[in-house]
């Protein structure tokens, strides 16, 4: 038996390091190896780490909040057979005996409570043991329900930890409330921090008349409904910007700053910055020019359902080059959003109300809908900013071209 380090993992995209935003596990927990042991946060995403090995949690690489750089120590394992640990890719490492004078551990006799993270969390909130719940899933795991029975029925059996990253500064003339940033909010304000230094961003606005578009959504929704498909707007915008980024291969690229180079992609991968309870998200739709309006409508929703359940997976939040980014209905009319750097554009979209306008020398009301594009202006000029967004304007204000054009 021996003791095995086990060092964050580099997870994929150039991972440097990761903050830890939920033990599912203390020391002294016995664990299997898969278990699923600690969520941590990327720049792009909360991700599950499990267990490498099986044995027993020794110590903890750090707090929740903490950030672990690649290849720390992340947890360690004791009990751990030498042939199981053996290839590993963190190292298995024997530690000195401890001196006699230390107290020894009991041995741990109790099977290790089953549970899905989020039921974890949730108990550590409230305050509940859930080797005190009784429950009701398959092989004896732990379900929602059976917390929420446990709480309201029994109550809770342990006091319920205290905010450790919250603190309330009192002066003589009002309170401050201060709160860590962390999780998410760090990655965006890090992100956010990096466009903000590393391009020179100019914004161009526009508004489109959408009465087509409207109009041809309504006739689509039955034939989208019967496919059990959820049709918005968003896909036709995001179709209509692929068609024109392969006319203008510009705008589909990226800044190489270390080597002074400007990357055109081949491929179209289109980033839709998604608003969830814990901050903004992008997850990325591959190859968009390859796919119909009603494909994207259904990996967009799909997508949209992970971002805010927050299972996405690593893979589905990188590879974009290029961004699009709506404020929905609740927005404003205009906005200047943030270029998603190293990208050299990103389009906003934003709500669309009816308005009355001049067709034809005569007055009509029709849907207007507000456009923005965000550029860095070191790479882009206005001309072809302009081009860019008369080309989408066309498409949108002519929506019968995007089925013209297909695939």
């Amino acid at each position: 038996m021996s003791n095995y380090h086990f060092a964050l993992p580099d997870i994929g995209e150039g991972l440097h390091e990761a903050e830890i935003v939920t033990w599912l596990v203390k020391p002294g927990d016995r664990v299997e190896e898969n278990d699923n042991i600690v969520e941590v946060q990327t720049d792009k995403a909360v991700v599950e780490i499990s267990a490498p090995v099986t044995g027993e949690i020794e110590t903890l690489g750090g707090e929740e909040g903490a950030t672990v750089k690649v290849g720390d120590t992340l947890v360690v394992f004791s009990g751990v057979r030498s042939e199981r640990a053996h290839g590993k890719t963190a190292e298995a490492v024997e530690l000195p005996t401890p001196p006699e004078t230390l107290p020894e551990k009991e041995p741990k006799t109790a099977q290790r409570v089953l549970a899905a993270p989020s039921v974890r969390k949730a108990a550590r909130v409230a305050g509940v043991d859930l080797a005190h719940v009784v429950p009701t899933g398959k092989g004896g795991k732990i379900l929602a329900a059976d917390l929420q029975r446990h709480i309201e029925t029994k109550g809770k059996t342990e006091e319920p930890p205290q905010p450790v990253q919250q603190e309330t500064v009192s002066s003589d003339s009002n309170q401050v409330r201060t709160e860590k940033i962390t999780g998410t909010r760090k990655a965006i304000f890090e992100k956010m921090t990096a466009a903000k230094q590393h391009a020179v961003m100019c914004s161009a606005m526009d508004e489109i008349n959408v009465t087509k578009l409207v109009d041809l959504r309504k006739t689509l929704l039955p034939h989208a409904e019967e496919q059990q498909t959820k049709l918005t707007y968003l896909p036709f915008i995001i179709k209509a910007a692929a068609q024109v980024l392969k006319r203008n291969p510009l705008f589909n690229a990226s800044v190489d700053e270390a080597n002074m180079e400007i990357r055109y992609h081949e491929e179209i991968h289109i980033g839709v910055a998604t608003a969830t309870d814990n901050g903004l998200l992008v997850p990325v739709i591959k190859h968009v020019d390859q796919k119909s309006v009603l494909e994207l409508a259904r990996e967009l929703e799909e997508l949209s359902q992970k971002a805010r359940g927050r299972k996405l997976k690593p893979h589905e939040l990188t590879g974009s080059t290029f961004t699009v980014s709506s404020t929905g209905g609740g927005g404003g009319f205009y906005a200047t959003p943030i270029l998603n750097h190293p990208e050299v554009a990103i389009m906003g979209i934003h709500k669309i109300s009816k308005q009355a306008i001049v067709v034809d020398d005569e007055i009509q009301i029709g849907h207007m809908m507000g456009m923005s594009l965000t550029f860095d202006h070191r790479i882009i000029d206005g001309e072809p900013s302009g081009r860019f967004m008369n080309g989408v304007k066309k498409l949108l204000e002519t929506p019968e071209l995007l089925i013209l054009e297909g695939k």
